[in-house]
């Protein structure tokens, strides 16, 4: 019953295409940004779990102590 309603209406086929690209687009972004995700980017991102709530001293990367 879905098919033919779905078959009747003029123009649905561009939904799907769209939805695979925009599925495509999607994951190969995620994809790239975990590669280009830096080693030291990922160890903190692994230890907010753990982290006691409390602010390091070297928290911003960019001053040096």
């Amino acid at each position: 019953m879905i098919k033919n309603i779905l078959c009747s209406i003029d123009g649905i086929g561009i939904y799907g295409v769209i939805s695979i690209c925009i599925f495509f687009s999607f994951f190969t972004g995620m994809l790239l940004w975990a590669f280009v995700l830096k080693k030291n980017d990922l160890n903190r991102m692994a230890e907010i779990p753990l982290d006691s709530g409390e602010i390091p001293e070297n928290s911003n990367p960019n001053i040096k102590l």
